[in-house]
């Protein structure tokens, strides 16, 4: 998804359900849903557990049962995502976003029906030319004492990035001297269950500075962190908001030996890598490889366009396999 849930105009999921018979088979219908849930369990919280989007097809349906002869068959499908969803948000101590496919091949009283899940992960990518994605800049005056002015080098960053901090000091109060300083990078979720917010945060990463360099009445120095590959998004939906922010620690001491602190914080944003984004043509999706026989190996011969709701198509088959006709139907 491109933008947020306000801006973005959607998305199309599309694939094949794919099913192989190797011997002939009664199924009495065989069904498709896709669904995503939210779950918060923040202990002193109302629980909640909801549904957020589904979505059913019916691609062979009930009756008594179909006979199915040995082979591969497909059904193509495909559902237009709202942009408005949320993100896919994993890894939270308390809650979760997750959606999710599955498909169940239902049989006799007597059989096991068959049945596969598949994860489908959602990310957002922000635009970065927006004017909060530019502003990498905090500066102010800290109790008529310093004048301060903080930096980075973007305000938009992805997993396994380095941090830029560049900081400025202008000291006004001749009795203070810089004792030392430090730099964490935080990630904070909130979580929202009816009209009740909880909130947890955690440091991923600091790094202290080494020492400032003088020039004239400005000391300066730059701090280097690099993003955890364990850090989450940053999300803000209505359900889970996750954010991160450089949070800077310098503490002074006076002549008189009385320890100050001056705190200052920086908020950036962590986002999919844009690059990640490009996906290949639809078309130049190439099935799996089916466990009976190695059907896929010649691909000159395999038709990867998609088959329409209501057929029933087998790929490649082996020579001694008939799979033309269409499955047998018995009332």
């Amino acid at each position: 998804m491109h933008g947020t849930p306000q801006e973005c105009a959607g998305n199309v999921l599309r694939g094949q359900l794919v099913l192989e018979v190797s011997e002939p088979t009664k199924i009495k219908s065989i069904k498709l849903s896709f669904q995503g849930k939210s779950k918060i369990t923040w202990p002193g919280v109302q629980n909640e557990e909801k549904v957020l989007f589904e979505h059913d097809w019916v691609f062979l349906h009930p009756k008594k049962y179909h006979i199915l002869e040995p082979g591969n068959y497909q059904w193509g499908f495909e559902l237009i995502l709202p942009g408005s969803l949320p993100e896919t948000v994993e890894g939270c101590e308390h809650g979760s976003i997750q959606y999710r496919l599955k498909a169940v091949a239902e049989r006799h009283s007597f059989a096991l029906n068959l049945s596969t899940q598949k994860k489908i992960t959602l990310h957002r990518c922000s635009f970065l030319n927006t004017e909060d994605a530019l502003d990498t800049v905090v500066a102010n005056t800290w109790a008529n004492r310093v004048i301060y002015d903080i930096s980075v080098d973007l305000k938009t960053f992805t997993l396994g990035d380095e941090i830029s901090l560049s900081v400025n000091l202008e000291l006004l109060g001749r009795d203070l001297r810089i004792h030392e300083y430090k730099c964490a990078f935080n990630e904070c979720v909130t979580y929202t269950v009816g009209s009740n917010k909880r909130s947890s945060a955690k440091t991923l990463k600091s790094v202290r500075g080494v020492d400032f360099h003088r020039d004239g009445g400005i000391w300066s120095d730059s701090l280097k962190l690099r993003i955890p590959n364990t850090c989450l998004y940053d999300s803000n939906n209505h359900i889970i908001q996750i954010s991160h922010q450089l949070k800077l620690s310098i503490i002074f001491i006076t002549d008189d030996n009385r320890f100050i602190e001056l705190r200052a914080t920086l908020p950036v944003t962590v986002t999919l890598n844009t690059d990640d984004m490009e996906l290949p043509p639809y078309r130049e999706y190439i099935p799996y490889k089916t466990y009976s026989c190695d059907i896929y190996d010649n691909l000159e011969n395999i038709n990867f366009s998609l088959p329409s709701y209501d057929s029933v198509i087998s790929n490649t088959p082996a020579s001694s396999m008939d799979l033309s006709a269409p499955p047998i139907y018995v009332m």
